[in-house]
């Protein structure tokens, strides 16, 4: 293993931890040396030895171990607490919003119904009208519309379509607000952050702006700085959508689907204010990226934390040309634009296969994948290198769900449909009471019918990508009513979004046969993990953990013998007799609140004497009949007999005793 490079943190921990080594060894040499000449109780730590003098005081001051000498009473430098942030929506506020989200809705319905007027309605049209009432009613809508684009459990497929579209190119807020925001977050003016800031924005979205700017060290930065006030508005937004799903629910939406529906809204919408998060998120993947040595050809911008907080991210300004640049070149066939591509050194056939190995490292192997891999956050640079920006929207899944979409992958490049439906199936665990067999029936039919056009040598490049086979199955899934869970929705959104940039890319790359390659270098990974955890257990710390397999296994036994003492402790006999004395109580409950019940019944209808129906005795009969079904004596007969049954029952059973 090379040696840390002098200098640097990694070699000052190294030097740090041999320091340690060489004072434990001297520790233990002094304490052999004081085991042979035991220290007197009456002297210091590091005196010298002396017997105390003779007819000295037994009531007398002795010296106390000294201290570093500090002040008593100086203030001590914790670290802050962590304060979460909390966006707030007063109910004016609220009830206004309540009233702009009224009035896109009246546009949406009135529009709907003036193109059914004119018989020109259908689904395109009404996404089309959808997206531009969201782009027309400010920033909040414009955000709400590009979540919505990711339910595909939700809309279909030509509306998450056509949302994806949304313009996020919103009139930048004033640079004094976003310098006062700066200033506030770093607690110090800004030419004490920076030696040179544009307040002209590169970058207008309805979160944020992005500005260019210096350190004072010299880095050139990307600043982030998210727009005043967009926390509280999306919180007054979100109350005003909370009313009308209420309403709805009421009409026209299935119970439960307006608390589900705004917890997963709230979440996707908060994430994306949390700079933090978003901080983290980036550094970790940059991390990751240089570990694997197979992918060193992507990276992620370096984070810059002491400038950075809830509100503002610093980040290294990367360059390169954006991915919808080179597909708009690749599509439009401008020969200009991919000679400089080419002058570059970037092959669209290399980017198209490294896409997907991030996209599958990410789904994969990482703790978390890059949900929103669409071209406007993807750069790429001279010889085909790739840069991933903004870590805003990411998923994450344990183990065992990894598990499940790994084997749903593995049927697929297997051309297995079984292993691929019952996967699925997986995925959507858990499943609410539907017909299973049914849904298992139509999911293998959707999926051999895509299948056969993936297969295809005659199909369109866009018939051949895996995006066909999740927009059935979540069309499926959503005439079922199959919740979706978030980080689902996300995964099948990153893995459509890459297969079709892929497939953009190289109209005739194969993800199935792409999968499998990349199983080849994420095998080298796993054997470098097990390798490395192999180590780690034959290590020192072997004998911890074979302390800890050895408790369990002796924790195991006690469970057990627990158990095995449990069950001999059962006695058969008195519980056949609590349950027998159970039902004899019923019995004797039916038998005699049923007995004066039926006897009453009889009554209202007693022929067995000859009387005619309409005699004045079988009047007489029928009207006591009633009476006494009637009566609030018989009414609290049964209550008593039901109360005095169900005691002596209880006593029974809580009875050890027996």
């Amino acid at each position: 293993m090379p040696e840390p490079t002098a200098g640097t943190p990694k070699a000052d921990r190294a030097r740090r931890r041999r320091r340690e080594k060489v004072q434990r060894a001297a520790a233990e040499a002094l304490l052999k040396l004081r085991r042979r000449d035991p220290p007197s109780p009456y002297r210091r730590p590091g005196e010298e030895s002396s017997p105390v003098g003779p007819g000295e005081p037994l009531l007398r001051p002795l010296p106390t171990p000294g201290g570093l000498g500090l002040v008593k009473g100086r203030e001590q430098h914790t670290p802050p607490r962590h304060h979460e942030e909390v966006f707030h929506a007063s109910f004016l506020r609220s009830f206004a919003r309540l009233g702009l989200w009224l009035w896109g809705a009246l546009r949406f319905i009135g529009g709907l119904l003036w193109d059914r007027l004119r018989r020109r309605d259908s689904d395109e049209r009404r996404a089309v009208r959808l997206r531009e009432i969201c782009e027309t009613m400010g920033t909040t809508f414009i955000k709400f519309g590009q979540q919505l684009s990711m339910r595909l459990d939700l809309l279909p497929y030509v509306y998450t379509r056509e949302l994806e579209k949304m313009l996020d190119r919103v009139p930048p807020f004033p640079a004094a607000e976003a310098v006062a925001t700066i200033e506030r977050t770093t607690g110090r003016p800004l030419d004490e952050t920076f030696s040179a800031f544009d307040p002209n924005p590169i970058g207008s979205a309805s979160i944020a702006c992005v500005f260019q700017a210096v350190l004072v060290s010299g880095e050139r930065v990307a600043v982030k700085v998210r727009r005043p006030g967009i926390g509280d508005l999306l919180a007054a937004d979100m109350r005003a959508l909370s009313w009308m799903l209420t309403l709805g629910e009421f009409f026209l939406l299935p119970p439960g689907f307006t608390s589900n529906f705004l917890f997963e809204l709230r979440s996707m919408l908060l994430e994306e204010l949390n700079f933090v998060r978003e901080a983290r998120f980036t550094e970790l993947f940059r991390r990751a990226l240089k570990k694997a040595r197979q992918l060193r050809y992507a990276s992620a911008p370096k984070v810059y934390s002491e400038p950075s907080g809830n509100a503002v991210l610093v980040t290294e300004f990367v360059t390169g040309v954006w991915l919808n640049e080179v597909l708009t070149a690749i599509e439009t066939h401008d020969e200009p634009a991919l000679a400089r591509l080419e002058g570059m050194g970037i092959d669209p056939l290399i980017l198209s296969r490294r896409l997907l190995l991030i996209s599958r490292f990410g789904n994969f192997e990482h703790i978390f994948f890059h949900a929103d891999l669409h071209p406007a956050n993807i750069l790429i640079q001279p010889g085909n290198r790739i840069v991933l920006i903004d870590f805003g929207s990411c998923g994450s899944f344990t183990k065992k769900e990894l598990i499940v979409w790994r084997r749903l992958f593995d049927a697929q490049s297997l051309d297995d449909i079984g292993a691929m439906v019952q996967a699925a199936l997986a995925v959507l665990e858990p499943i609410p009471p539907i017909d299973r067999d049914e849904f298992a029936q139509r999911l293998e039919a959707v999926f051999w019918n895509d299948f056969y056009a993936i297969k295809s040598k005659k199909s369109e490049w866009w018939e051949r990508i895996s995006a066909r086979i999740w927009i059935s199955f979540l069309k499926l899934a959503r005439e079922f009513q199959i919740p979706m869970r978030l980080n689902t929705l996300r995964m099948i959104r990153a893995i459509m979004l890459a297969d079709t940039i892929a497939a953009r890319l190289d109209h005739d790359i194969d993800p199935y046969r792409e999968y499998r390659f990349y199983e080849k270098g994420a095998g080298k990974r796993a054997r470098k993990r097990l390798h490395k955890r192999l180590r780690r257990l034959s290590g020192r710390g072997k004998f911890v953990r074979l302390e800890q397999g050895v408790e369990s296994a002796l924790n195991l036994v006690y469970q057990v013998q627990r158990g095995l003492s449990s069950l001999a402790s059962i006695r058969v006999l008195p519980l056949i007799g609590k349950a027998a004395y159970a039902v004899y109580y019923v019995a004797k409950w039916l038998f005699m609140v049923g007995g004066v019940a039926s006897v009453a019944a009889l009554l209202i209808q007693f022929r067995f004497f000859g009387l005619e129906p309409e005699s004045p005795d079988m009047r007489f009969f029928e009207i006591l009949g009633r009476q006494v079904l009637a009566s609030g004596w018989f009414h609290l007969f049964a209550l008593v007999m039901s109360i005095s049954s169900a005691r002596r029952i209880a006593y029974r059973v809580r009875d050890r005793d027996l």
